[in-house]
């Protein structure tokens, strides 16, 4: 499922193309979305953004297409009336008179006014969007206070209502960043690991979105470039490198199933 920097890539791209430019076509694949194809064809795009995992594509008149692309939605950008060659399925197209941004085999999309906007479950269950730059002090205090203190972080860091985005490859990141095991809970560490923490998770989050989803350093991405490495070795420090060495201490890294979901630990530099 993309994460945060993702999506937030996303609404970058979106907004590029058809921002402040008026739609002259929409198509929606779901039947009780046809109506508003009229409704909003004439209408100007005020604005795109990231909410965590989701999108608002905001137009004039108050309207609003909320969209999360789950597992398998994906947007393309292509010239007015042309389609990417592809098995997905279109959901959503969003044309100006240049460019088209379509939306392929999300399965969650929605009309609505900015009221119910304000009242959407998901997007008022969320909690700091880190790419929208809270504070180092401010996520150290949320992650010390009494809703989330006795979590392991290996749960707290797929709980949406704690930083929005986060998901599984940014929760291994993240934690191998500032050295703590996915096991352990924020009330267990001293208030100078969870200052760590805070930093880690703006880091991490931040060079993803910068790179497009690396979350190694500069000069280690670097160096394992220029030493023949593919993508998926210098990509990541641990995420879906089960059985190869850590890029910091060389212990063999390990894969292990935490809240569900698959995550990926170094023994030696976690604590």
């Amino acid at each position: 499922m993309p994460e945060g920097p993702e999506i937030h890539r996303e609404a970058d791209k979106i907004r590029k193309a058809i921002a402040d430019k008026t739609q002259i076509y929409f198509y929606f694949h779901h039947d009780h979305l046809k109506s508003f194809e009229q409704e909003l064809s004439g209408r100007k795009v005020l604005s795109v953004e990231a909410f965590g995992k989701g999108l608002v594509t905001s137009f004039d008149g108050d309207y609003h297409i909320y969209s999360h692309n789950q597992l398998y939605g994906k947007w393309y950008i292509k010239p007015a009336g042309e389609y990417p060659e592809t098995n997905r399925q279109l959901r959503l197209e969003i044309r100006t008179d240049l460019k088209s941004a379509l939306l392929y085999s999300a399965s969650e999309i929605d009309v609505m006014d900015g009221q119910s906007l304000e009242q959407h479950p998901y997007l008022t269950g969320l909690g700091p969007d880190l790419l929208k730059d809270p504070k180092v002090e401010m996520i150290a205090e949320r992650v010390a206070g009494k809703r989330f203190h006795r979590k392991s972080f290996a749960s707290l860091l797929l709980d949406q209502g704690f930083l929005a985005g986060v998901g599984n490859y940014l929760r291994t990141e993240i934690l191998f960043d500032c050295g703590i095991h996915p096991s352990r809970k924020p009330s267990e560490l001293d208030d100078n690991l969870l200052l760590r923490f805070a930093k880690s998770s703006l880091t991490i989050t931040h060079r993803a979105y910068r790179t497009g989803g690396i979350t190694t350093e500069e000069e280690l991405t670097g160096r394992l470039k220029s030493d023949g490495a593919k993508r998926k070795e210098y990509r990541h420090y641990l995420f879906g490198r089960e059985g190869r060495p850590c890029h910091i201490c060389g212990e063999e890294v390990v894969k292990e199933r935490m809240s569900g979901r698959r995550i990926y630990i170094c023994e030696s530099c976690q604590e």
